[in-house]
């Protein structure tokens, strides 16, 4: 342990006697002078996006770029990790035109399963004319193979730099290429000693056009050298690293409701009961005993409160506290669901702002009703705590069901109120 100290004690002062004088020799883009251009950047994304490419990464590039999607709410579906693998019917079509001579810069498909349609910007924008392209595409019924119809599921992605105009079409979901290049950042970091070193100088030029394109200044020699002390300190940093992953598997995921237990009990019959499920798993639910017997017994409705205590939220110093409203053998809720949801999710929307508290200061950081696209998710309460504070993490999950609790109350009274048996659950 005091050796792994001293090797990040000697990576800190390395970082911080950086000099930024020198310059950087030139990448690919600027050598061609293409970084400028968005086929370039499409022409990339999509090699390293394409598990069948000969850049030996395999699917890992697509699943760090499903886990991005999936992490930032903008896609909402989960294909199974093994099918993104290659051989698995993969494909990345970039400029595939329609029949209404559309052309979205990606279209990623796996077979009927689901579809991604993504829309690149670097420096231009859609135009908000008669028919912006967002529209065009997203009402283009065979913007994708086969038609939209013909897919289980599909999201439309739009990436653009942090501070551009958002798309003209609300089907769009917003993606930062600051966020790309954090899968970018994270495969250089974990596939150097298993990828080719040209499949590496090739996605680390990729890493520099963002950088430099986005931000109009070229990368300096201080940021090189940065790169380089991580890769000089990076078994020390990998074991620093694990131990996160560890202790979140072995002891956050397992002892959180330990934590609530200890300091959210009932004082009296007016309070809630909390019962706490999925424990030791990275997403653990909460639910009043009225919830409990509406998933059990014969109304079949999965309603829950859900967070996520995982490496990548506890490292943020951020919890999601999520009310979801799920199919009990499918887990989820989308638009072929039965009456019987819709009615339930339509009666708990219609009422559950006038069920939250307004507060001059409140405790939470962000509060949404009908965040995303999911129609599983009805609200979202977002707290911010020190970054690996475990303490903070208990404390922000207590706070979470304290400031949620008038709208655990209400939609218990709707489910007294209204006898949803009468709905078709198909």
């Amino acid at each position: 342990m005091e050796d792994l100290d001293s090797r990040l004690e000697e990576f800190a002062s390395e970082i911080q006697r950086l000099s930024t004088d020198a310059e950087h020799p030139k990448t690919a883009f600027e050598l061609l002078g293409v970084g400028q251009y968005e086929d370039a950047w499409q022409s990339y994304l999509q090699y390293f996006l394409t598990p069948d490419q000969t850049h030996q990464f395999g699917g890992e590039f697509l699943r760090r770029f499903f886990s991005l999607l999936s992490n930032n709410e903008v896609m909402s579906f989960s294909p199974p990790e093994a099918g993104l693998r290659p051989d698995q019917g993969i494909e990345v079509t970039a400029e595939r035109q329609s029949s209404d001579d559309n052309r979205p810069d990606l279209i990623i498909t796996s077979g009927s399963e689901w579809f991604l349609c993504i829309e690149l910007k670097v420096h231009a924008s859609e135009g908000r004319g008669d028919q912006p392209q967002t529209i065009r595409y997203a009402n283009d019924e065979h913007i994708v193979p086969d038609g939209v119809s013909a897919y289980e599921d599909g999201d439309f992605i739009y990436i653009k730099p942090r501070e551009a105009t958002p798309p003209a079409s609300a089907s769009f979901s917003d993606l930062a290429w600051g966020e790309v290049q954090s899968v970018v950042q994270d495969t250089l970091a974990n596939m150097t000693e298993y990828a080719p070193a040209r499949t590496i100088a090739q996605l680390s030029d990729f890493s520099t056009l963002i950088d430099s394109q986005l931000s109009m200044t070229e990368i300096d020699e201080d940021t090189r050298q940065r790169k380089d002390l991580y890769f000089e300190y990076r078994d020390e940093i990998t074991e620093a690293e694990n131990a996160i992953e560890t202790f979140v598997k072995s002891t956050l995921q397992q002892n959180w409701r330990q934590a609530l237990e200890g300091a959210y009990k009932p004082g009296n019959d007016q309070e809630i009961e909390w019962q706490y499920g999925a424990i030791g798993k990275g997403y653990g639910q909460v639910r009043t005993p009225r919830w409990v017997s509406a998933k059990s017994g014969s109304e079949e409705l999965d309603i829950h409160w859900e967070h996520k205590p995982t490496e990548d939220d506890f490292t943020k110093g951020q919890l999601r506290f999520i009310l979801e409203l799920e199919e009990p053998d499918r887990s989820t809720m989308d638009n072929d669901s039965g009456e019987r949801y819709q009615q339930f999710r339509s009666d708990i929307l219609a009422q559950i702002e006038t069920a939250i508290q307004p507060a001059e200061n409140p405790r939470w950081e962000e509060l949404d009703v009908s965040p995303g696209r999911s129609q599983k998710k009805l609200a979202r309460f977002v707290y911010e705590y020190q970054p690996g504070d475990e303490n903070g993490y208990y404390q922000s999950l207590q706070f979470a069901l304290e400031d949620s609790e008038p709208v655990s109350r209400l939609v218990t009274e709707i489910l007294d109120a209204e006898d949803y048996t009468r709905y078709l659950k198909e």
